[in-house]
């Protein structure tokens, strides 16, 4: 964090007018250990820094100008897990679930119990931790056409759509981007390539996907602002048209309470995201159908996207 010190790392090389640099460290314990790798690295049968970097590496003292922390781990998606109980209603109704939300310890006692919470349908993937702002939560739905928000340090929803907007949408499954999901570790800030990219993304939106009351059944995926969750507002925007999202293969594993502890869950293989100057661009695997007579794509002629034919 800010006015911390690390260390980079740089290159001479006789000729050679800028250095190269090659990271930074917390520790000149760590930025050593890095440097004797550098020097004994081989390449075709030379030395490789002999012959790239004949003037060998100098280690620069930097202080850091941010007060960005890089969060710690496991993700909070790796620490809590649920366990689903059906409960029955009157005759001709569907069943309700029984959440109940755990905390992973080390202890010999097992998981630790947050809360508990009735949801009026089945479960499906309705439960995503996140972390925003110091804090950790999670998106859940009690009622099948609503988002809400779980403070999981007290097990209270603090958070929930008013009403059921979007045409009857039913949330199936949620995603929170985490900054593990985006970044390994290896640029810390002090780097010289840390920038604004690298503090993001922070617990502020997220994904949820579902399908529309009545509707064909096939996923669609919308947009969560959750920038105001601490003030009770969570917001669903259908800012991405009627996408059908090839949501299979995820591996979340709070939906997995025996498994081991994971060390480091995917993201959902579905919903990728990049940012690079500010702008942000996620891409989502879609289902598409084509005519195999014709070629053309019969999803695309229904939404009208022009130049098609």
């Amino acid at each position: 964090m800010r006015d911390d010190v690390v260390y980079r790392i740089y290159a001479r090389h006789d000729g050679r007018e800028k250095d190269y640099y090659f990271g930074a460290f917390r520790s000149i314990a760590e930025t050593e250990a890095e440097i004797a790798k550098l020097r004994a690295r081989e390449m075709n049968g030379h030395n490789w820094a002999e012959q790239y970097h004949n003037r060998g590496f100098v280690i620069r003292k930097v202080v850091v100008e941010t007060d960005f922390e890089i969060p710690l781990r496991p993700k909070p998606r790796d620490k809590y897990t649920v366990k689903d109980t059906p409960k029955a209603n009157q005759p001709g109704a569907w069943a309700s679930t029984i959440v109940e939300v755990f905390r992973r310890t080390d202890s010999p006692g097992g998981p630790e119990k947050v809360c508990e919470y009735e949801r009026n349908y089945s479960l499906l993937q309705t439960f995503e931790p996140f972390r925003q702002g110091g804090k950790e939560f999670a998106l859940v739905s009690r009622d099948y056409t609503r988002t809400a928000v779980l403070d999981l340090g007290t097990g209270s929803v603090i958070a929930e759509e008013i009403d059921a907007g979007g045409g009857g949408f039913c949330p199936a499954g949620f995603y929170v981007p985490d900054w593990w999901d985006l970044h390994d570790g290896s640029v810390i800030p002090g780097s010289e390539y840390w920038d604004a990219d690298q503090e993001w993304p922070t617990g502020d939106f997220g994904f949820v996907w579902g399908c529309h009351w009545g509707d064909d059944g096939s996923w669609k995926v919308q947009y969560l602002d959750l920038s105001r969750v601490r003030q009770g507002v969570v917001r669903r925007e259908e800012r991405f048209g009627y996408v059908e999202l090839a949501a299979s293969g995820l591996a979340n594993p709070c939906f997995t309470p025996d498994a081991g502890p994971p060390r480091a869950s995917a993201p959902p293989r579905f919903i990728t995201l990049a940012r690079r100057g500010g702008v942000t661009r996620v891409t989502f695997a879609v289902e598409m159908q084509f005519d195999l007579g014709s070629g053309k794509p019969e999803e695309w002629q229904r939404l009208r996207i022009a130049n098609m034919e």
